[in-house]
């Protein structure tokens, strides 16, 4: 019984994979992220134009939104692996360049600052440094 029981342990942490998210998942994790906060239509509009200013409801939007992706964690932080494959489209090599370019953009929170901000920073370095392949990740497979 031991047995099946560390196997069936062993069999969820191999499925525990990231899957890749998509526009339809962004749609609706921006919706149900506005919902939760409140996040008034003036912003909403600015971060449909991928614009995310430094103000307190933009870094929880931000914080809801990577969490719903599975990206961030609130108390680990971001999950760099995740967000490589995310922006890879599955095709990640962790060894590679862009890997150590993402890991660049995303701290410890070593200031000790709340969740909200701690996510608004990497998110913020991440869509400055890597808008386009943000927005390719979330297109279409062709």
């Amino acid at each position: 019984m031991k047995y099946l029981v560390a196997v069936c342990m062993l069999f969820s942490l191999a499925s525990a994979e990231y899957v890749i998210k998509n526009r339809d998942n962004m749609l609706s994790y921006r919706e149900e992220c506005v919902k939760e906060l409140g996040v008034p239509t003036e912003l909403v509009e600015q971060y449909q134009k991928w614009v995310y200013p430094n103000d307190a409801k933009t870094q929880c939007y931000l914080k809801c939104v990577f969490t719903k992706f599975g990206l961030f964690d609130v108390q680990s932080g971001f999950n760099v692996e995740n967000i490589h494959t995310q922006l890879a489209r599955g095709d990640a090599n962790h060894d590679d360049e862009l890997h150590g370019k993402i890991a660049a953009c995303l701290d410890k929170n070593e200031q000790g600052s709340n969740a909200c901000e701690w996510a608004w920073r990497g998110a913020d370095c991440l869509l400055k440094n890597h808008l386009q392949l943000v927005q390719q990740s979330l297109a279409p497979k062709s």
